[in-house]
This record gives structure tokens, sequence and C-alpha cells, in this order.
């Protein structure tokens, strides 16, 4: 890894070899390592590091952007050049008034010297609970354990410097049987603050008791959603409709709804990059301070996220919220849910008949101005009957607008967690979502599967 030292002296060096009348740098370097495991075994194990900066050119009103991987000066020369150029050739954005000014970032430390250096053979063993658990009950386990240290620096011309490191470890697991499956996850900052007998014991539990399901008709039904499913509604909304981009050009749910009641009083939904529950981040990808901003408070419609350009249409200031990307525009990255009184257990005992939900798969939108998405339970389906869990079920496919699930919810639990989100393919900058458990009275399921 660079270190903040050396981070600063590149961006510095960068900018001083561009000839934009603005310039910003960012820097991203990473150390990544997998553990991947199928039918119970290890099969692969894999190791990876890489520095990516990317440079905007700002020329005038114009914006263009050019990356490399390469560390060398002739590299970042040609880059800054490429990125020049670019900027020359695009139309004017008559919005963009600047890139943004100096403001003081807080610190946060969020790296674990144990999570960094946490090796193939620990990795190992640390799946072991898992792998030989689904062996022991002729089950078959499948996931992927991954930790790491990712490092962000970002500057630009006018003064502005941000610069962070962190660790993170992320472990998910399918548990299949013949004709069931179980699902668990953790995430945290601190390798050693995940707890794999209990990702284990979960996810073969699930596969066990979901086996041979039955049909169940499709329908409108109270719901209990676990926190998987509950993150997956709430990271949805965020894209769709909690950025200052899609209000501005009316698609969000958002549109004519400020002040206004939007779900039920029992929700309020917030995004703070600096509650160490989450995975805590201090500034944007523009290096501006992240706020804390209450989106939804107690079911009203508070605001939306903002970055420089979008901020800069409306003459306010930036929340902290750019993405980087000049398409998707601002979105809340550290968001959370407000927590009630409930359990699991409470809810289950309080529902005459539903459907118990582990997580769902596949999710995609439908109507943004209406937050409806659908998609399929996954991994642990079950009927609920005279307040009891009684039998596994097929799987369905729900449609469901997201204000209305939130307008409908009758018990929210009392404890939150934190529902990370994979690396995958792109650079690795952990994220999550801390999200309690919901019932909700109303949910509507539009299909059923054969399995």
């Amino acid at each position: 890894m660079l270190g903040k030292k050396k981070a600063r002296e590149l961006v510095e060096k960068a900018i001083a070899m561009s000839e934009a009348e603005q310039t910003e740098i960012e820097i991203m370097a990473e150390e990544s390592h997998l553990t991947r495991f199928a039918n119970s075994y290890i099969h692969q194990n894999v190791s990876g590091t890489n520095v990516a900066i990317s440079v905007k050119a700002i020329i005038g009103k114009k914006i263009g952007r050019a990356t490399t991987n390469k560390m060398d000066e002739a590299s970042i020369k040609e880059t800054l050049k490429k990125a020049v150029e670019i900027a020359r050739v695009q139309k004017e954005n008559p919005d963009f008034k600047s890139l943004p000014a100096p403001a003081e970032v807080k610190e946060i430390d969020n790296y674990v010297e144990r999570t960094a250096k946490f090796n193939a053979e620990q990795r190992a063993k640390a799946v072991e609970p898992i792998a030989k658990g689904a062996r022991d009950n002729n089950l078959k386990a499948f996931g992927a354990f991954t930790n790491g240290v990712s490092e962000i620096a970002i500057g630009n011309s006018l003064g502005v410097f941000a610069y962070n490191m962190g660790t993170d470890a992320y472990v998910n697991t399918v548990v299949m049987g013949g004709t069931g499956s179980g699902y668990a996850q953790a995430a945290s900052r601190d390798v050693d603050e995940i707890d794999m007998e209990a990702v284990a014991a979960t996810a073969i539990e699930k596969a066990l008791k979901s086996a041979n399901p039955v049909d169940v008709p499709e329908g409108e039904y109270v719901v209990v959603l676990e926190e998987n499913a509950v993150a997956d509604m709430i990271e949805f909304l965020a894209y769709i409709g909690l950025g200052a981009l899609a209000f501005q050009e009316g698609r969000s749910f958002m549109c004519g709804k400020l002040g206004k009641k939007l779900v039920g009083k029992n929700i309020s939904i917030w995004d703070d990059g600096f509650d160490r529950r989450g995975f805590s981040f201090p500034f944007d990808f523009e290096g501006v301070p992240k706020n804390k901003v209450m989106l939804i408070e107690k079911g009203t419609a508070k605001t939306v996220v903002y970055d420089t350009l979008t901020a800069g249409k409306e003459n306010k200031r930036s929340t902290g919220h750019s993405t980087g990307s000049p398409l998707g525009g601002p979105i809340p990255l550290n968001l959370f849910m407000g927590e009630g009184e409930g359990t699991i257990e409470n809810m289950v005992q309080s529902t005459d008949k539903g459907i118990y939900v582990t997580r769902f798969h596949y999710t995609n939108v439908l109507e943004p101005i209406k937050a409806v998405i659908t998609g399929m339970t996954r991994d642990g389906t079950f009927l609920i009957e005279n307040g009891e869990i009684t039998e596994p079920v097929k799987n369905f496919r729900f449609t469901q607008s997201i204000l209305d699930a939130f307008s409908n919810t009758s018990m929210i639990g009392k404890e939150a967690k934190l529902i990370g989100s994979s690396a995958g393919y792109g650079a690795r900058f952990a994220m999550g979502t801390v999200a309690p458990a919901l019932k909700i009275d109303k949910f509507k399921f539009t299909g059923v599967t054969h399995f």
C-alpha cells in the first residue's frame, strides 16, 4: 500500500503536471484475498493488488476523465493528457460551477492489522465450520471468504486532499441439500468480529429445515423479513430515489413529497459515514466530508443526498455523497434503519398466517417513481401458522412497492445487523447497510416457483 505521505506526494505531483484549468486526482489502491469453496471443499485461493489513478480534467465547463493503473511518471502524464483531450471535445455542462473547495475531514481509523494480514491458511481454518458442518449433515456448502485492505486518496487543484485506509472481511455461504438451502453472511472491518460458527449454524439449520417445501399459492401475505431482505429493500430505495440527480430529473419517489408523509411513522432511514456500526468512511469520491443525512424521519420525507454538481444546481452545499460517477449521481452508501422494540420470535408469534423470508434474490426495479421492485425469495422461505413456523414453502416471486411495504410495517426488530456487500469484481470498497428485521402486514407475492 502507498501510505498517506506517498499518496499525497503522488496526488500533488499529478496535479502539478496537469494542463487543465482544474484537476482532480483519485487514487484507489487495494490488496485483496479470497477463498472460495464449493461442494464443501475449498477450490480456490487468490490474492491480488492493484492501484488505479483516475483523473478529472476541467476546461471551462467541459469535463474529461481518464484512468490508468500504471504508476510511472510517463503513464500519469499520458493519462492527464488524455483527460484534457477528452474534456476539450465534450459538450459544456451548464450546471458545472467548480470542483469542491477544501474542508476539514475528520479522521477515522478503519484499519485492523489482523484483518489485513489474514492469510489463506487462516481463511481455510475459518471456513472449516461451514464446510465440515455441511458434510456432517449430508449437505453441500458453497461460498466465499474475502479480506483485504483498500486505500483511497483524493485531491484537487483547489487544495482538497482526503485520505483513508481501511480493512474489511466478508463471508457468505449457501448450504444446500436435495430440496433445501440456507444462507448466512457476516461482515466487519475486524475479522475477529466475524462469528464463523454462527454463520455455519444458521446456514446449515435453514438448509435442513427448508427441505421438502410445500406449495403455497401466490397472494398478499403478512411477512416476517430477516435483516438481509430488509437491507436489500433499503438499498434499492436509496439507489432509485434518495439521490439528488434522480430528484432533480423528476424520477424520484421523493418528488413533491418533502416534508410530507411517505411511509409509516415507525420508519426512519438515514445515512451516516461516521457510525462505526456500519462501514464508516469519512469523505466521498470528491474528497468532501460526509454529513449525516436524515432521509426519512418518522415516516416523513426529509431530503436527498447531494454531490458538488447537484448541490450547485440548487445553491446548496454537498452533503458528501459523490460516487465519482458522472452518470449515476450521488447515492447514500452508509445506510441505517431505526430499530424498534420487537424480536423475530415475537414477530412470528404474533402472526396467524404469513411467510417467513430469509433473503431476496435477483431483485430489480419495475417502477422507480413508485419504488416498485420485483425479485425472488431464496434460501429459507417458510410458512407461519398460528404463531409458529410450520413448514418450508416453495420460493415466491414478489412484486412490491417498498413505500407500501414500509407503510404497512407493524413491528421492527430491536437489533440491527450490518449486511455487507461483496467487493465483487470491481474495486475493493467496503459497503453495507445496517438493518433490523421487519414484520410487514401486506406484501404481494405474484408468482410461485417449482423449488
